[in-house]
C-alpha cells in the first residue's frame, strides 16, 4: 500500500490535520509526507492542480488514485484497515455520525477560517502577501470571505455568520453529550472526533475557547478529554503552534478578545432560539 499525502504541517491546518489525527488513529505510519507551504502558493502550481484542481490542500494519493477532501479522505482512511474502527457498527449510527460530519464540513469549516483570518492572519500577515494570494484563489465565495474579514475586520458580516455557524455546533454537540456519554457517537472515539477537533483546535489557539464554551460544560469536557490523545497532542509539535503567549494566534486572540465577546454576545441576544 503506497499512501502519499501532500499537507501542510501547521497547527492551524484543520483540513491536513484532520487526515493527520485520523492516520494517527488508526495507527497508519507508512505514508509519504508532501509537505507543503501555502503562504509560497504551493498549492497552486501546475502540478498540485492536476491533482486538485481547486488548490485545497489536503490530497490522498493511494497507488496512484487520488482522494480529495479531507473528510472523504478521513473516511476512506477508516476503510483502508477495519481496526481499530473509527465509524459506529449500526447502520444508524453511520448515519447520525455522517450528520455531524456534514456539519462541520458545510459550517464549521468556513467558520473557523473566518475566526483564524480574522485575528491571526489580519493582525499578522502582510497585506500585499494575502493580495498577491488572493489573485490565485479560485473559489469565489473562499476569496469574499477572506477579503471581507481581512478588510472590515470584526464588523464583517462574516464574523456573525461565523459565531452562529459554531453557536449550532457547540449546541448540537452538548445535547449529544447531555447524558454523559464521553464522544460524539458514544463510549468510542470516532470519525465524528477526528473531522472536528481539528477545527475546534483554532479556536483554542487564539484563546477564544474557554470563554465561549462556558455555556456548555459538556463539550468543555469533550474537548479535555480529545485534546489530551496523542493524535491531537502532535499538532502542537508542527509549524504555527500556539503554546507561547507570544505566539502570533495568542496575541491576536488578546488583541481581538473583547470585540469577540460582544459579538458572542450581540448573536445569543439576537438569536437565542436558533439551532
Amino acid at each position: 500500500m503506497a499512501l502519499e499525502l501532500y499537507y501542510l504541517e501547521e497547527t492551524d491546518s484543520i483540513c491536513s490535520n484532520r487526515v493527520v489525527v485520523t492516520l494517527s488513529e488508526k495507527g497508519i505510519t507508512d505514508w509519504v509526507p508532501h509537505k507543503m507551504i501555502l503562504m509560497n502558493r504551493d498549492q497552486f502550481t501546475p502540478e498540485y492542480l492536476k491533482l486538485n484542481p481547486n488548490g485545497t490542500v489536503p490530497t490522498l494519493v493511494h497507488d496512484g488514485s487520488v482522494i480529495r477532501e479531507s473528510s472523504l479522505i478521513c473516511s476512506y482512511i477508516d476503510a483502508l484497515r477495519p481496526d481499530p474502527p473509527l465509524s459506529p457498527s449500526d447502520l444508524v449510527e453511520r448515519y447520525h455520525m455522517a450528520e455531524f460530519i456534514k456539519l462541520f464540513d458545510e459550517r464549521g469549516f468556513a467558520a473557523t477560517g473566518i475566526i483564524n483570518f480574522v485575528t491571526k492572519f489580519r493582525l499578522t500577515i502582510p497585506r500585499d502577501k494575502l493580495e498577491e494570494r488572493w489573485k490565485h484563489i479560485p473559489v469565489i465565495d473562499r476569496l469574499h470571505r477572506q477579503q471581507s474579514v481581512i478588510r472590515e475586520g470584526l464588523d464583517s458580516l462574516y464574523v456573525l455568520r461565523a459565531i452562529g455557524a459554531w453557536e449550532t455546533i457547540f449546541r448540537r454537540m452538548e445535547a449529544a453529550l447531555a447524558d454523559g456519554r464521553p464522544y460524539l457517537m458514544g463510549d468510542r472515539f470516532t470519525l465524528a472526533e477526528t473531522n472536528s477537533a481539528t477545527f475546534v483546535k483554532v479556536i483554542e489557539m487564539i484563546r477564544f475557547l474557554d470563554f465561549w464554551l462556558e455555556p456548555y460544560p459538556k463539550t468543555r469536557e469533550w474537548w479535555d478529554r480529545v485534546s489530551s490523545r496523542p493524535s491531537m497532542q502532535q499538532l502542537d509539535t508542527f509549524d504555527s503552534n500556539a503554546v507561547s503567549e507570544d505566539s502570533p494566534h495568542a496575541k491576536a486572540g488578546r488583541e481581538c478578545e473583547a470585540g469577540f465577546r460582544k459579538k458572542i454576545e450581540e448573536y445569543r441576544e439576537q438569536f437565542a432560539h436558533a439551532l
